[in-house]
């Protein structure tokens, strides 16, 4: 007698809808949780992506140059600061952001908070909160887009864990 297979669980024909709908930011989103990242940090982070090159949507472009070619990738890295990401793909993308976060917020830190380190980034339990220290410590850009890159996290939170 042959055994039929279990029929797919709710989470997981959600994700199948996830990776159909959005398959870039599935696969940072997924990356983000194997690097052992919380779901407001990974929340935070892809607040700011879809800043940088969602259009304030899920629908991220890792291969977007700004009009300057200037900068390029999910994290629109300066060609002056970051010129190995130049022209790079996805996974080295991915893999460039795990190497080099815990540096910038070890430099970079105190723009969100006195003595705050990656350690503290870590540990943050609100994806508002993680989109404003990202912003501040590993993006460094305008206050003008904090609020957009907050509101991002929430969009983000809300739809990869409900």
């Amino acid at each position: 007698m042959v055994e039929t297979p279990p029929a797919p669980s709710a989470e997981e024909l959600r994700w199948v809808q996830i990776e159909k709908e959005y398959p870039v930011a599935a696969k940072v989103w997924n990356y983000l949780k194997l690097c052992g990242w919380n779901d407001y940090v990974c929340a935070g982070i892809m607040g700011n992506l879809m800043r940088e090159t969602g259009g304030d949507t899920l629908n991220l472009k890792p291969t977007l140059y700004d009009s300057s070619r200037a900068y390029y990738g999910i994290c629109q890295w300066s060609k002056k600061y970051c010129p190995d990401v130049q022209g790079k793909d996805l996974d080295y993308q991915l893999d460039y952001l795990k190497t080099t976060i815990e540096k910038e917020f070890l430099t970079f830190g105190k723009l969100y908070k006195n003595g705050f380190v990656y350690w503290h980034f870590t540990q943050l339990t609100n994806e508002r909160d993680a989109a404003l220290a990202f912003a501040k410590c590993y993006e460094r850009c305008s206050s003008a887009g904090y609020t957009k890159r907050q509101n991002n996290a929430t969009t983000a939170y809300k739809y990869f864990v409900g």
